[in-house]
Order: C-alpha cells, then structure tokens, then sequence
C-alpha cells in the first residue's frame, strides 16, 4: 500500500485496543467512562474519532451525552483481538 495508511494502523495507537476490549466486555458507553476505565489523555477524543472514522465504533449523541459503541465491523475485530488475549494467557509461564 505506497502512499496509503494500512487500516490496521488504527490499533497502533496507545489506549485504542483497551478502548475497543472495553467496550466489547461493557457495551454502549459514555465516552467519560471509557476515559475513567481506559485512560484520560487529551488525545482520547481524536483517537475515537479514528476509530470512528475507520468503521470500528459509532458516537450517537444521547442527551448531553456522546455514548461510543462498537459497529458490527468493531465487534468482529474485538472479538478477534479477544481471542488473541486469551491466546497469549494460556502461553503465560
């Protein structure tokens, strides 16, 4: 891919595996838990909208809140990255 981002790049970005690992085991969430549970860095908002801008989350506007949850596309990369987890569990000495 010259010249092009390889989509998979969006998961090289600190806090955005843990981000979708969150919301794959919690579900629909406000952005202000995600940044409780996963991390507070001023960057969060634009690391989910890049993963928003990937296909991997939707943000609906719910009242005064943003709530952030995973597209189909997202659930099936979660479930993959949760496969891996428990992959790299089991090989733990």
């Amino acid at each position: 891919m010259s010249g092009k981002e390889h989509p998979i790049s969006v998961l090289c970005d600190a806090h955005t595996i843990p981000m979708l690992m969150f919301l794959r085991e919690n579900g629909p969430s406000c952005k202000t838990d995600i940044y409780a549970s996963v991390g507070r860095s001023a960057n969060m908002p634009l690391k989910i909208a890049r993963l928003e801008g990937s296909g991997l989350v939707r943000v609906d506007e719910v009242g005064i809140s943003d709530v952030v949850g995973l597209t189909e596309l997202g659930e099936s990369v979660a479930a993959r990255l949760g496969e891996i987890d428990s992959l790299m569990l089991e090989q733990r000495p």
